[in-house]
């Protein structure tokens, strides 16, 4: 219980009361915001994808908005899965189909909590500092914290450090600094519950995107959401994962993709509109959508929009 521990060091400084959902009617949302996630195109997508398939596979699950978007739309009359070699991510998934109302109890600790100070305790809580910017790996998360634990502190990591972004070096230690508001509401009670409704009704899983191979028919619809691909040469991949995402493995994808083709297996991919992956997809029908995206932490260095694509083979 290390993180539980760590919690109850620091002295509340807030109240945090348990909000009861209201309307009944709201639909379940999101439950991580994830760079690069669907939620500002689901409007722009909807058009775009299908409407008849037994089961909806999201294997770069992320955020998993379009999951969000399908289950609200057919709810258990579809099947869903999600897969993602993410395992924070997993977990806090599996964690909130099963216990979402102890994660919810252990982020209102949180939320009470809430500083600058705990939050740099929470992130380094598997590290130790060695100089100002150099820190030592001390053990692995998942062998001190439990999974419960691991779920809490990933969804508070995820609302309070700068701009939702998920990066890891290559030791595994997340590394992304306090974000810019200590007034941010980040409590889950009005959310998690539907949200666990939706996991209970998808199979989840901890596994590279290409075992959907093995699984996905003819009558099925997949949707890939990969790291993008840079849009230069001096652009990098964001690490989702310590082993990132490379050139080679959008190769390696967009031949799955031709494989599924050839079996007659509709599938939707998404991705940077830049000169690799319009080549990679020159064969099949691609969409240009323009989104938000301010990454830079230099106001004077972020973009008020960039172009993405939508690759489509129906």
């Amino acid at each position: 219980m290390k993180l539980l521990n760590l919690i109850s060091t620091f002295q509340p400084h807030r109240t945090a009361t348990v909000i009861e959902e209201k309307d009944e009617k709201t639909k379940a949302t999101p439950i991580v915001q994830w760079v690069g996630g669907k939620r500002q195109l689901i409007d722009s997508y909807s058009s775009f994808l299908p409407e008849e398939f037994e089961t909806y596979y999201e294997p770069f699950a992320g955020g998993a908005a379009l999951l969000f978007h399908f289950h609200n739309k057919f709810g258990n009359q579809r099947n869903y899965f999600i897969s993602d070699l993410n395992k924070e991510l997993i977990t806090t998934y599996e964690q909130v189909q099963n216990n979402a109302t102890q994660i919810n109890k252990i982020l209102s600790d949180m939320y009470e909590r809430h500083t600058k100070e705990f939050y740099y305790a929470v992130r380094n809580i598997d590290r130790t500092q060695t100089s100002p910017k150099r820190y030592k790996k001390d053990f692995d998360i998942f062998d001190k914290l439990t999974d419960l634990e691991i779920a809490a502190r990933f969804l508070y990591l995820n609302r309070t450090c700068f701009n939702a972004i998920y990066r890891v070096n290559k030791e595994g230690m997340f590394n992304v600094p306090i974000g810019t508001s200590l007034k941010k509401d980040f409590r889950f009670e009005a959310t998690l519950s539907k949200a666990a409704q939706v996991f209970r009704d998808t199979e989840v899983k901890l596994q590279c995107y290409s075992k959907v191979e093995e699984l996905i028919t003819d009558k099925d619809f997949v949707f890939f959401d990969p790291p993008y691909a840079p849009l230069s040469a001096t652009s990098s991949f964001t690490s989702y994962t310590k082993d990132g995402f490379d050139v080679k493995e959008q190769r390696e994808l967009r031949d799955l993709c031709v494989r599924l083709d050839k079996r007659g297996v509709r599938f939707a991919l998404s991705n940077s509109n830049c000169d690799l992956i319009r080549d990679l997809y020159k064969d099949f029908k691609i969409e240009t959508f323009e989104v938000k995206r301010n990454l830079n932490s230099k106001k004077e260095k972020r973009k008020n929009s960039a172009e993405e694509v939508l690759v489509m083979n129906y």
